[in-house]
Parts: C-alpha cells; structure tokens; sequence
C-alpha cells in the first residue's frame, strides 16, 4: 500500500486508518439517513458488520489502485478530486457486481448511494485538509546541495516533483565563484 512511490510507512497507514474510519463513518451515517435515526442497528445482526467492512474493505481496494496513498497526487486538488471520484465509481461497480453474485451482502435501499456520497465528501475534505496542514504549518527541514552540476539538478528535481514537502531547498554551494549567482 505505501511502496517506494508512496508515503513513508507511518503516514501510509495513519491515510489506511483515518480512511477506513471516514468511509465506515459515512456507511453508519447513510444508514442514519436513510432509516431517519430509527432504530437503524436493530434486527441486522452479524451480517451488518460484515457488510460495512466489506464496503470499506472495496473502496479501501480502490483508493490504493488509483494511486490515492501516493504524496504526488497531493500536489494537485483537482487531480485527488478526480481521481477520488474515478476511485469511488470503480469501487461501486464492483460492489455492484460482489451484491449481484451475493445478494445476502447487499446494504440496500438507498444506503448505498447515500454512504458513498458521504465518503466522497469526508474523504476529499480530509485530504484537503491534510495537504493544507502540511503546506501552511508543517516545520520544514531546510537543505543546502553542495555541488551545481547535474546530479544537483537531479537531487532539486527529486525534491520538488516528487512531494517531498517537508524540505525547503534553500541554496546551492559550489567552489566556482562563477557559478555564484547563476541559475541551476
């Protein structure tokens, strides 16, 4: 979930649990919704748990192939919007298809709808969230590249597209005295 292109480890998975938790939240909740607050646990038995995990299991599934747990893709709003959305739909088809072959494992009437329209919102508002929390008031760890050649170019490139915004770039040093000014 959280490879060599994604997160570091432990804010891999506070994304897997903070995700997990909103798209559960937004299941109970659709089923609040729909039933109107009545009595909306009773008479469902086991079979409700297993339903919801379910559904957070799929669009979890969803979320990691559309690449949501990569850093790059909180660069752009409009890109996490997209693909979120790209994610969701995915996910429903394929909850579709897992209640068509199991019709014992469907949450039903208007539930369903409702649920992903809540997680659609909790999730992108926490992502957004995240990044903006990370831009605006995260320390970040200043750097100073010894070298104005191309393996320093590669290192400032690696830094800047790759996400990696906990690190501010804040010069270059080279024993050139030519290079003193110059552009890299």
């Amino acid at each position: 979930m959280f490879g060599t292109n994604g997160f570091r480890s432990s804010v891999g998975w506070l994304f897997g649990f903070t995700d997990s938790f909103l798209i559960l939240i937004g299941i109970i909740l659709g089923y609040y919704f729909r039933f109107s607050g009545n009595n909306i646990f009773s008479n469902r038995g086991n079979s409700l748990v297993i339903r919801m995990m379910l559904m957070v299991f799929v669009i979890q599934v969803g979320f990691y192939y559309f690449d949501l747990y990569d850093s790059k893709t909180f660069k752009e709003n409009k890109k996490m919007g997209i693909l979120l959305l790209g994610s969701i739909g995915a996910s429903s088809i394929l909850l579709a298809v897992i209640y068509y072959l199991i019709p014992s494992l469907t949450v039903g009437r208007g539930i369903f709808a409702i649920s992903l329209f809540l997680i659609l919102i909790f999730t992108f508002s926490w992502r957004l969230s995240y990044s903006y929390i990370l831009k605006e008031w995260a320390p970040k760890e200043k750097i100073l590249i010894i070298g104005t050649g191309e393996l320093a170019k590669k290192i400032k490139g690696e830094i800047l597209d790759n996400g990696y915004d906990g690190f501010e770039i804040v010069g270059f040093i080279d024993e050139n005295r030519d290079e003193v000014g110059r552009s890299v």
